[in-house]
């Protein structure tokens, strides 16, 4: 910059203080800048801690019962049809565990003490008897979830990354938990590219860690159709006191045993 030879003070204090004006403005937006990629960097651990804390509580909660549903809703451009399941399950670790689902006319019961692992369909009222244990994702999937890669156990290995959406306190059965809201987006892979965004919603409860709901979209068969999937507790009992008679399981007298083992 040339300054006039008749005004060097007065150029040269002006220049000084402009100086020190963009040190200042620069250094503060520095500073600034650096603390949005701080907090945005300690935002996306705190969102991947809740997905791995998640995993880990539902593989170690000892004992609780708890009953979800699951809507699904279908959407096309000529019609929107809703689904609705329910699941009640009891879990006593280890070994112990009772899922009961419903949904039209099908119920299945899985009762399982540790040694011996009963399966009833009552649509077809059939049964089944083998040794042994429950399946481990029988335990891992008691709670709101999807299936397989994307169930709550193997949610952080198909993991990309996940961001904080809030906080919301659901109410269950008159009681309220607080929530904070995880959106995880994962691996196209881990639902061979059906799930929308390949993003999902969990609300993962502050006291428990456990997820309380879960929400997500599926694409359909053509860009207008869609399945929207809720799944949500509607009661929760941790650290119950589980009668044995629930790990007892007498199949209907007029039930057929099927031949075999049931996957």
């Amino acid at each position: 910059m040339r300054y006039r030879v008749s005004l060097p003070v007065f150029a040269a204090a002006l220049c000084s203080a402009l100086a020190l004006g963009a040190q200042t403005s620069d250094t503060h937006r520095a500073r600034s800048q650096g603390a949005k990629t701080q907090d945005a960097g300690d935002v996306a651990d705190a969102a991947r801690a809740l997905v791995q804390q998640q995993a880990r509580a539902v593989q170690s909660i000892d004992r609780f019962e708890v009953s979800h549903q699951v809507d699904i809703t279908s959407v096309t451009p000529h019609y929107n049809q809703t689904t609705h399941a329910y699941i009640k399950t009891w879990v006593l670790r280890p070994g112990h565990v009772r899922a009961e689902s419903q949904q039209y006319q099908r119920s299945e019961t899985i009762v399982s003490d540790g040694s011996t692992t009963w399966v009833y369909n009552g649509g077809d009222r059939m049964y089944s008897k083998r040794a042994g244990g429950a399946p481990a994702a029988l335990f891992s999937n008691a709670f709101p979830g999807l299936a397989r890669q994307l169930s709550n156990a193997n949610l952080p290995s198909v993991t990309t990354s996940a961001k904080l959406a809030g906080m919301e306190p659901l109410t269950i059965a008159g009681r309220s938990y607080p929530c904070d809201i995880v959106d995880v987006k994962v691996l196209q892979s881990a639902s061979n590219g059906t799930l929308h965004d390949n993003t999902l919603r969990l609300w993962v409860s502050r006291e428990y860690k456990v997820p309380l709901k879960v929400e997500a979209t599926f694409v359909g068969a053509t860009p207008q159709d869609s399945k929207r999937y809720s799944d949500y507790v509607t009661d929760f009992g941790p650290n119950q006191n589980i009668p044995a008679s629930v790990w007892k399981f007498d199949p209907p007298a007029d039930a057929l045993q099927m031949a075999g083992t049931a996957e």
